[in-house]
């Protein structure tokens, strides 16, 4: 940790005005503890991103009579600022704000366990009040994710990325377009008497600058990656965990994350996908094993073998269909889980179903209408996903050796509702548990293939 009281650049009023040097009533850490992980502290060498060696998450800190410095001088804004609600609590937002004197700004330190929390309502919306009224006092709201920087504006969010020692961020406005980037030297171009930095007309060499909303960089895909990677890996060491209720743990909290990230997406970039839009269940689905092996355990404990039965009947009727994500488009045949204009297993949907957000409902229904053409996706949530996805698979391989090869749904599900505890012992013993069942073209490479390759890029090999 840098500096000193770092929550303490005041969220009062509209115009962040300064809170004082005082802590609010009635409130204080209690279980939260995520400033422990998030920040860096140079007297224990302990990085950012990394849970202290004296942490005890959900309880505090083990050292807390001995603890540095910085520690003892730090309060992040919730505990600073009254008119920050309980839901600012960095246990429950997954991020800590607090302010920046290096940068002259207020820092959004994000979880990379929750890597788009600050993008979440009622976070979002009220960051961009922040960064306005920032704006009039030269000051800055910046999210920072392992180091990489984005810079939050009113009317933008423009990654940065690692900000070199020389270099400094600058944020400028024209007309109503506001702008940020980063530049090496003290030397600003003052604008108007408020403090605000005009754009240099030439963009100095070596600069970082971008202009529009962005999350597809290597740092936070790695982060993504490696927050999978990790996590998957800590529950399935866990001599307390079988394996089983430590798979389950991580599909919940891996779904947790998807939906978060694709309800963000969806409201940013005016998704469509609505209840009763089923365009996108005429399409060929791939899961993971696990993915099925789920969906099939859910159907088995809340449907009666009859309704069992008419969901294999249908089933076996996409399976006749050959494995062609075109030709099942021209077929114009549904999901067999899709019931009365519903999913039947949509709490347990795989990635792929949860991920898909398109910006033209009107586009999706003529494509099934013609079987065929082209629709406006959101490509960023699908990225996301695919990524995290890597990374539970690189866990999974390394660590139990499991197949992570995805299957066709239909096909793979039958298998799983035939015998579903005989196809779960033929994956928990590293086998293919799907055969036949998958899908690609020649020389692609496989999930398995996939997940080692993302592992080396990522330097998680």
């Amino acid at each position: 940790m840098t500096g000193e009281n770092q929550g303490g650049l005041g969220l009062r009023g509209p115009d962040l005005q300064d809170s004082g040097p005082g802590l609010v009533p009635g409130r204080s850490c209690g279980t939260c503890s995520l400033c422990c992980k998030l920040y860096p502290v140079r007297e224990l060498s302990k990085p950012a991103g990394q849970w202290c060696i004296h942490a005890v998450p959900g309880s505090g800190c083990n050292n807390h009579q001995n603890r540095p410095h910085a520690c003892r001088q730090f309060f992040c804004a919730w505990r600073l600022d009254p008119n920050l609600g309980p839901e600012w609590k960095p246990e429950v937002s997954r991020f800590v704000l607090s302010a920046d004197p290096a940068y002259q700004a207020l820092t959004v330190m994000v979880d990379p366990g929750m890597p788009l929390a600050w993008r979440r309502e009622p976070y979002y919306s009220r960051l961009k009040q922040f960064s306005e009224a920032a704006f009039r006092q030269n000051k800055k709201v910046l999210a920072n994710l392992r180091g990489h920087i984005t810079v939050i504006l009113p009317d933008r969010d423009v990654p940065i990325g690692v900000i070199a020692p020389e270099e400094e961020i600058v944020i400028w406005r024209e007309g109503s377009t506001y702008g940020a980037m980063s530049r090496r030297g003290p030397e600003t171009t003052s604008g108007a008497s408020s403090g605000r930095l005009k754009p240099p007309p030439v963009e100095p060499k070596g600069s970082k600058a971008a202009g529009g909303p962005t999350l597809d960089d290597s740092g936070f895909l790695q982060s993504v990656f490696r927050e999978a990677f990790e996590k998957t890996c800590l529950l399935l060491d866990d001599p307390n965990i079988g394996d089983l209720p430590a798979l389950s743990s991580i599909i919940r909290g891996r779904n947790k994350v998807l939906d978060e990230t694709a309800e963000s997406y969806a409201k940013a970039g005016g998704a469509e996908c609505r209840a009763g839009c089923v365009s996108c269940c005429y399409l060929m689905v791939m899961g993971t094993p696990f993915e099925i092996l789920s969906i099939a355990r859910h159907l088995l404990e809340t449907k009666t073998p009859a309704e069992i039965e008419g969901v294999m009947e249908r089933l076996r009727k996409v399976s006749e269909m050959p494995l062609d994500a075109a030709l099942r488009v021209k077929a114009k045949t549904p999901c067999a889980l899709l019931e009365n204009g519903r999913c039947t297993a949509y709490e347990q949907r795989p990635s792929v179903c949860r991920m898909t957000l398109s910006q033209s409902r009107a586009a999706c229904d003529s494509c099934l209408e013609r079987a065929g053409g082209s629709i406006p996706y959101i490509e960023q949530p699908a990225r996301i996903a695919a990524v995290m996805q890597m990374g539970i698979d690189h866990a999974l391989i390394t660590r139990r050796h499991l197949s992570t090869e995805t299957a066709e749904l239909s096909r793979a599900l039958l298998i799983a509702l035939r015998d579903y505890e005989g196809t779960l012992t033929i994956w928990l013993e590293g086998k293919d548990p799907f055969p036949g069942a998958h899908a690609g073209a020649p020389g692609t490479l496989s999930s398995r293939e996939r997940a080692i390759d993302a592992a080396r890029r990522f330097g998680a090999a």
